[in-house]
């Protein structure tokens, strides 16, 4: 049998490499060819889970009409959902967002017009093309190469040349930086923090922190917003930053990751005394990342109602789940995690047969 996944894998790739030839030249069709390789990406990860999830909910998956092409394919939207509720392998609203922006402009252009396609506006739509496929490769960059690295592997080498032509397409960004640099400059008079913006590279990604808070760090230069959150230095006691992921390192040469980061955000006092109350649920595990122990439990008040926060996505959930099974708190669904179990436990193994 095809190796079908390696056929999407190669296509993807294809799409990928012509839409940076044609950035220069072509950007509509940069634009185009790009959202086709993000799309492709997203189908090769449903059929390594298995062929039929690529087959659109409209029609009944066939094997034959499968092998031979006469099929209804998910679209963005579909594909997104069936890696969050079938494979468990979500995308994250970040870097769904990113990819939604580019696959309009690509319907756009594709099936009416775009008022940036006339000759004299094409400098600033390469900016903007720019901007978009540098935001957008990012999160995919980052979910192909962590999150579905296993998969991936025989194309890992293959992708980081396309990463690094991507990361070219800076230079047409230097515009817009050199715009914000007074901005830049007034605001870290009145207490901002500039740090390099893990999509363009500029230092242009804005923090204006409170310790111990999640909040959002955009940057002025291609308006990325990531998820941040601050602490101060145990070592030394600086002021000390984590955008996008539990990962940092302090001035003073201390490093941290999540776990760290878990220790650093819980109020040993008020964790003591919920203790012995018989609250126990301070920690958790998160489906979304797949991460054990990374959630920490925000907003500590009276009542039942708190947040969520994980310190290795550095994502914020308003709401979470306990496990049927084993009890802890996790995100995800845990519908029938009684039997099942939830992603971190082997649930009612016995009842199984296991």
């Amino acid at each position: 049998m095809k190796d079908y996944f390696k056929l999407i894998t190669e296509n993807a790739l294809d799409f990928l490499y012509r839409s940076i030839e044609d950035f220069e030249d072509h950007p509509k069709y940069s634009v185009i060819h790009f959202a086709a390789a993000i799309e492709l990406f997203l189908k090769a990860r449903l059929v390594a889970e298995h062929w039929s999830l690529i087959v659109s909910n409209r029609k009944e998956p066939d094997w034959n009409k499968f092998v031979s092409g006469d099929f209804v394919s998910v679209g963005l939207d579909e594909a997104a959902s069936k890696l969050e509720k079938v494979v468990r392998s979500g995308l994250g609203n970040d870097a769904l967002a990113a990819f939604r922006k580019v696959s309009r402009h690509r319907n756009k252009m594709i099936h009416f017009h775009h008022e940036a396609i006339s000759e004299p506006k094409k400098e600033e739509l390469r900016r903007e093309v720019a901007k978009e496929q540098l935001i957008a490769w990012y999160f995919l960059h980052e979910i192909i190469t962590t999150k579905w690295k296993n998969e991936f592997e025989p194309s890992l080498k293959a992708i980081k040349a396309a990463d690094e032509k991507l990361r070219e397409l800076r230079a047409y960004l230097e515009v817009i930086f050199d715009q914000q640099k007074a901005t830049i400059s007034e605001r870290t008079k009145s207490g901002s923090i500039y740090c390099s913006c893990p999509s363009c590279g500029f230092k242009a990604q804005e923090h204006i922190p409170d310790e111990k808070t999640p909040y959002e760090a955009e940057c002025l230069v291609c308006n990325a917003s990531f998820q941040s959150i601050a602490i101060s230095c145990s070592a030394c006691g600086k002021h000390l930053i984590f955008s996008s992921e539990g990962f940092a390192t302090c001035d003073c040469g201390k490093a941290y990751e999540p776990e760290q980061l878990v220790e650093a955000l819980v109020d040993e006092r008020a964790a003591y005394i919920a203790e012995k109350d018989g609250d126990h649920n301070w920690v958790g595990n998160c489906a979304d990342c797949s991460s054990y122990h990374t959630l920490v439990r925000m907003d500590m008040v009276s009542g039942d109602d708190y947040s969520w926060f994980c310190t290795s996505c550095l994502e914020t959930f308003d709401a979470i789940d306990y496990c049927e099974w084993c009890g802890e708190p996790t995100t995800g669904s845990l519908e029938i995690s009684a039997l099942y179990g939830c992603e971190f436990c082997d649930g009612n193994t016995k009842l199984l047969g296991n």
